[in-house]
């Protein structure tokens, strides 16, 4: 189980970053990489409409988002990277 866990979603799978130091993990969906890492707080820039009725059923986490999207993208340009899902949850 970890505390928290940043998380980017895209071509069909999700990309996962325990806060705690842990590896990076890639998942073929949510409810796997939920079940597999249990955190309690969950982190992502956006989540997917259709995993939305999903997180609403899901006790025991709480799920936020990213309000400034345009500080990621600063991060993203200062450190040289271009916009991609393996950049974005390692930012």
């Amino acid at each position: 189980m970890v505390s928290r866990v940043f998380v980017d979603f895209g071509h069909g799978e999700v990309y996962a970053l325990p806060e705690d130091g842990g590896e990076e993990v890639v998942f073929n969906d949510f409810l796997e990489m939920f079940g597999k890492l249990r955190p309690t707080i969950v982190v992502s820039d956006s989540y997917p409409r259709k995993l939305l009725q999903t997180i609403k059923r899901l006790g025991g986490a709480t799920f936020l988002r990213l309000r400034d999207l345009k500080k990621l993208s600063e991060e993203r340009n200062n450190n040289g990277l271009w916009k991609t899902d393996e950049n974005d949850w390692r930012l």
